[in-house]
């Protein structure tokens, strides 16, 4: 199972604001079926690599579909195959080594 972090940025924009924009690639992403986790910097999504990039695709592809002319997609891959893990079970796996341990 794969965890990717996504962050699709169109540039060039009339406005400083771009939640439209990602509005509209979450909304591909929502229809997906694929779970996700919506962020301030990026969106994680996490399933089959396969679909992901497919859908990842949609996402970068759907700012030119609403008139953007350039656009910036970031694009993090964790690729497991020995287990499946989810975002969550990451930053558990974190938090419990952190226990007992000073700030």
């Amino acid at each position: 199972m794969a965890i990717v972090e996504v962050s699709v940025v169109p540039l060039g924009t009339a406005k400083t604001s771009l939640s439209d924009e990602v509005a509209s690639a979450v909304a591909i992403l929502r229809a997906s079926g694929l779970p996700y986790e919506l962020t301030a910097m990026g969106t994680i999504i996490y399933g089959d690599l396969d679909k992901i990039l497919e859908t990842v695709r949609a996402m970068h592809e759907s700012c030119f579909q609403r008139g953007v002319q350039r656009v910036l997609t970031q694009i993090k891959i964790d690729d497991r195959r020995d287990r499946v893990s989810t975002p969550t079970d990451k930053v558990h796996s974190v938090l419990e080594k952190l226990k007992g341990t000073s700030p």
